[in-house]
């Protein structure tokens, strides 16, 4: 594949570290993207000026932000390579969030500063009459850009990157809206003006609404995200095929850029020496910091599998409970029988988006169906915040 052979030529995967490779791959991709958006700064401003079109000028300012953007891109990248300190023991890789962020942003300026010009342009129009060869260099510049795009797509996807992401699409919309200006040029030459004016402000609604798009994924990384259900998937698997574990349940993940941090509640059972309970939880540690590159903290819980109530209570609850949409995971089941407590106590995930009374119907259903089974014995549900998985 040409992407692939250009790449591997000019960032040959090493024996660099994951990371320092992705920052290589980040950093080339900006520089190229700086260099293809000089070239054509330069060469649709020119055409602009010469022919005196709002839309040729937008679209050459907009090309001038994809530099700027670029630019950002390589700033991201340098910061997320930065190690942890003092002041950001979790690194800095949430610095190419902010990075996306800042691209949205320039963006969302752009189209509004147009919108004016567009309008007024659209009540007044000017005679637009463009060369033909003018007309050419654009639609080259059009597949330029969007091999550009895709090229920056093909690295998002090679490391998993939101920001070359959000810069294909930056590259994406210059294309596009090139193409709305070649429309304007063209019906300019032949006595339709006010269309330079439609097409500027294309360009600047159509700028406005990808830098929208554009930051929401930005700020949703920045304030967290939810992990995918694969990634759950994937987690638990690891955990459960470790020999001791009994039960994996309430999955956090959280995420600084390319770093992530997980924490696993293992259930196990309470028999287990301390010594044993101490060697699963490393075993668990390994094996998912070596298949999924996780820094995993793991909350070990003591559970009675040999217990007969235990056992009963559990039956109950998969053949009453398994198959209720509202309930995710059912856990930590455990049975304190006293002289004064008679208790049984269990955890559960609920479904996300359920509200706090939603969630207190839910229980209080599960308690009346457990008293109705166990007499005597008092229920004691810990719902799981939505978070945990």
């Amino acid at each position: 594949m040409m992407f692939e052979a250009i790449t591997e030529k000019f960032v040959p995967n090493s024996k660099a570290s994951a990371q320092s490779y992705r920052v290589k791959i980040g950093v080339f991709q900006g520089w190229v993207s700086v260099l293809v958006n000089g070239i054509l700064f330069v060469l649709k401003l020119a055409i602009g000026l010469a022919v005196g079109a709002v839309s040729v000028i937008a679209d050459a300012i907009h090309t001038l932000s994809d530099v700027i953007s670029s630019s950002v891109v390589i700033w991201g990248f340098k910061q997320s390579e930065k190690p942890p300190d003092v002041e950001h023991p979790y690194g800095h890789g949430r610095a190419e969030y902010i990075a996306t962020l800042i691209i949205a942003i320039l963006l969302v300026v752009a189209g509004i500063e147009f919108i004016q010009e567009a309008v007024e342009r659209i009540q007044n129009p000017e005679p637009v009459s463009s060369e033909w060869w003018m007309v050419a260099a654009l639609g080259v510049t059009i597949l330029l850009k969007e091999l550009t795009a895709r090229y920056a797509e093909f690295l998002s996807s090679k490391i998993a990157s939101g920001t070359l992401h959000a810069d294909a699409w930056h590259h994406r919309t210059d294309a596009i809206s090139s193409l709305l200006v070649v429309v304007a040029l063209v019906a300019g030459n032949y006595g339709y003006p006010a269309v330079d004016g439609w097409a500027g402000l294309g360009v600047a609604l159509f700028l406005i609404f990808t830098g929208f798009e554009i930051a929401k994924e930005a700020v949703d990384d920045l304030i967290g995200k939810p992990p995918t259900s694969e990634e759950v998937d994937a987690i638990r698997q690891i955990v459960m095929s470790v020999d001791g574990v009994l039960g994996a349940h309430d999955i956090t993940v959280h995420s600084y850029g390319h770093d992530k941090f997980a924490s696993v509640h293992v259930e196990i059972d309470a028999d287990s020496t301390t010594a044993n309970a101490h060697d699963i939880s490393e075993v668990v540690e390994s094996r998912l910091t070596e298949a999924l590159g996780v820094e995993p903290t793991i909350h070990l819980d003591p559970v009675h599998p040999g217990n007969p109530l235990v056992k009963q209570v559990r039956d109950f609850l998969e053949k009453r409970w398994s198959n209720d949409e509202r309930v995710k995971d059912i856990h930590d089941i455990r049975v304190v029988e006293t002289d004064n407590h008679h208790v049984i106590l269990f955890g559960i995930n609920v479904k996300v988006g359920m509200s706090q009374g939603e969630i207190v119907a839910c229980c209080q259903a599960m308690e009346r169906d457990l008293q109705s089974r166990f007499n005597g014995f008092e229920i004691n549900i810990k719902v799981s915040p939505i978070y945990r998985f």
